[in-house]
């Protein structure tokens, strides 16, 4: 099974009433996701970038599988280029409930200034990072022996 969503978003800011003085602002934003199941494992591929106007299609995008009863589910995310503080509060707001069942979000392939990013804040202690989406689903795959073995 494969979604799609794909999404601009147009946001800003309006500061005055002449066209010249005001300042305008107009940001426009580009996210785009497509979900798979390899094996048992969902993972999201995204691409674009991941603000005040698009996470909450990000944060949707990772709801939806979870709606599905996945409870460990890999976030591709070598096309995000950008991450903010919106993005990764949306991170951290998807994976309580996996938490809550012994499930995660697993993170691919983030570029050095996401990865950085959640080194600081430590979120990687909350939501594992992985080099490469192959590197993720094998950890999953574990995860998934382990609990079936008992």
């Amino acid at each position: 099974m494969i979604t799609k969503c794909i999404g601009w978003v147009n946001g800003g800011y309006d500061a005055g009433s002449d066209d010249e003085a005001r300042g305008r602002y107009m940001e426009k934003t580009h996210f785009e996701s497509t979900s798979e199941v390899i094996g048992s494992i969902p993972v999201l591929h995204m691409s674009g970038e991941v603000d005040i106007y698009s996470a909450p299609m990000f944060k949707d995008a990772i709801t939806k599988l979870i709606a599905q009863g996945f409870i460990h589910i890999v976030l591709d995310m070598k096309d995000i280029a950008f991450m903010d503080s919106s993005g990764f509060g949306a991170l951290l707001s998807a994976s309580k409930p996996l938490r809550q069942v012994n499930g995660s979000l697993y993170l691919a392939a983030c570029n050095d200034a996401i990865t950085r990013m959640l080194m600081i804040t430590r979120l990687n202690t909350i939501i594992p990072l992985h080099v490469t989406q192959e590197d993720a689903i094998e950890r999953v795959t574990d995860i998934q022996a382990q609990t079936a073995s008992g």
